[in-house]
């Protein structure tokens, strides 16, 4: 079912985006509602974070300011060291690089800036490594 709201199209066009990322290996991905049995292996898990909308003029019907955070985290198993969750970290930093913009019907969806790599977080058998892709959108 296509989106018919800005609510809906804005999730629609990054996790569309985040989908398009080729990662060899190819780690399935947790998207937000979705069933998902993680396994015992790599995977990511997406999390949609919209923040308070803007109002930019006060013109009736002018164009909101529309911003949140696609948040990535790169799950692995423990016990298998920094480096490889932390490529695939910069990896989809990558993907999302400074400058994307994804199309939707209402209008382009952008990403203003390079994502940030957060800190890891260790559980007892994983570590997670958040991506945050903070986005804007003016509809």
């Amino acid at each position: 079912m296509a989106a018919s709201t800005i609510e809906g199209m804005i999730p629609d066009a990054l996790l569309a985006h985040l989908s398009a990322l080729v990662l060899s290996p190819e780690l399935p991905i947790a998207y937000p509602d979705i069933a998902f049995t993680p396994p015992s292996s790599a995977y990511l898990k997406a999390y949609y974070i919209p923040n308070g909308n803007q109002r930019i003029c006060i013109t009736p019907g002018s164009p909101n300011r529309y911003q949140g955070i696609l948040q990535v985290s790169v799950v692995f198993p423990s016990g298998q060291g920094a480096v490889k969750p932390n490529d695939v970290a910069g990896k989809i930093a990558d993907h999302f690089a400074e400058g994307t913009q994804l199309q939707t019907a209402a209008g382009p969806v952008r990403i203003d800036k390079r994502p940030s790599v957060e800190r890891p977080m260790q559980d007892t058998d994983r570590i997670q490594i958040p991506v945050s892709i903070d986005w804007v959108a003016y509809l």
